[in-house]
């Protein structure tokens, strides 16, 4: 905003020494029209004492006046009451709308004040206060400004120090700290979820740390009646939710259409104490889903997944010993001997229904399965072989 340099301050300035003389009738007066308008929003349940509401009316009507009399350039004796005033609101939890229309209430009595006051002067110098008026808008200006960004910064602030707490306390948790009841009894309170509720954990990896995105999901969790708290850490997103009577399935089904990228949920864990369980276990049900995958891996219905996870070597081994020969195959033949294991497999050992699914013969399938425990050297009607290949498929599709 530049200063308005070019239009007449003598009068202006006269005009606005008389009224700023009468400050405390100001603010009487805008102290009954605040009271009156905006009842229910800026001075409910004595959210703003009416004498702190009269305070602020009177400084910054003052701050106005100054700012008109003594020019823009000396901060030092204007500059405070507006800061004051924001910082105390959004301090109170006053929309800054709200303060925002008293402020606006504010320059329409300053307004009525000093058009009376040049009134009482002759024509040509109540003429040259209409023309020199804009000095009062920029002086608002000015001092609205000021207010809105002290009451911007302080619920920055706010949210800073609230954020810090929140991830000290969920890292906390997830680090099995949740057994200490001095760490439980500040997570409840802090954190607004009850401390022996029924828990998942669910880590997201991935870009999913867009705080309104994370909020609507958080308010969708609780319109079903689950309360939640998140933590970003780095590349991953770290969930707590509170079931009350939901169930994990629920949770995935919620969740899911804001994936972008892989997740794990744990089981059911009980209370803060098992967080640290739920944490590790949300891992476990993560590694089990392959890279690239977009969704959701629930931990309990991926238990043999993450069995081979949990012990990445000897599934690794496994796979190696089990699948080795067929491993060192080129790419597509390796590949169609694998699919139609696994096919063979997910269709209860059914040569038909494997070539239905595969587009092939029966006997297609039945020559590639003979290959297969050519290479691998043992039989697949082998109850332990089948085991075996079932696990080292798992190691090969999750780990290699």
């Amino acid at each position: 905003m530049t200063e308005h340099s070019h239009a007449p301050r003598s009068v202006i300035q006269e005009v606005a020494a008389v009224v700023l003389a009468d400050m405390p009738g100001f603010a009487d007066r805008l102290t009954e029209m605040g009271a009156v308008r905006e009842e229910r929003i800026y001075a409910r349940n004595g959210r703003v004492p009416k004498a702190d509401m009269w305070k602020s009316f009177h400084d910054n009507g003052r701050s106005v006046l100054l700012l008109m009399t003594g020019g823009f350039e000396d901060e030092r004796e204007w500059l405070d009451p507006p800061l004051a005033t924001g910082r105390r609101r959004a301090e109170q939890g006053v929309p800054l709308e709200s303060v925002l229309h008293l402020f606006r209430l504010g320059g329409q009595l300053l307004w009525e004040m000093l058009l009376a006051e040049a009134r009482r002067r002759s024509p040509a110098e109540l003429q040259e206060f209409v023309d020199g008026v804009m000095l009062l808008y920029e002086a608002i200006e000015r001092i609205s400004v000021a207010m809105v960004d002290s009451y911007r910064t302080w619920q920055a602030e706010t949210r800073r120090r609230v954020n810090r707490r929140k991830e000290t306390l969920v890292g906390a948790l997830i680090g099995g700290r949740g057994v200490d009841p001095t760490v439980s009894a500040h997570a409840e309170a802090e954190l607004n979820l009850p401390a022996r509720g029924r828990y998942v954990v669910v880590l997201v990896t991935g870009d999913e740390t867009d705080e309104d995105g994370l909020r609507a999901v958080q308010s969708c969790l609780a319109v079903h009646g689950m309360q939640s708290v998140w933590l970003s850490r780095g590349d991953r997103v770290v969930w707590l939710v509170e079931l009350a009577a939901g169930t994990p399935a629920r949770v995935s089904e919620l969740l899911t259409p804001h994936m972008r990228d892989r997740a794990g949920m744990s089981g059911v864990v009980d209370g803060f104490a098992e967080l640290g369980v739920g944490y590790q276990l949300a891992e476990t049900a993560l590694l089990t889903q392959p890279s690239g995958t977009v969704g959701i891996a629930v931990l309990d219905e991926r238990l043999p997944e993450a069995l081979v996870v949990s012990s990445p070597q000897l599934a690794q081994r496994l796979a190696a010993r089990t699948l080795g020969r067929i491993l060192e195959l080129d790419a597509p033949e390796r590949a169609l001997l694998l699919d139609t294991l696994e096919t063979w497999f997910r269709t209860e050992r059914s040569a038909g229904r494997t070539g239905a699914l595969l587009y092939c013969h029966r006997n297609t399938v039945l020559n590639r399965l003979r290959k297969v425990e050519l290479l691998t050297g043992k039989s697949l009607e082998d109850d332990r072989h089948q085991l075996a290949c079932r696990l080292a498929l798992m190691a090969y599709r999750t780990l290699l």
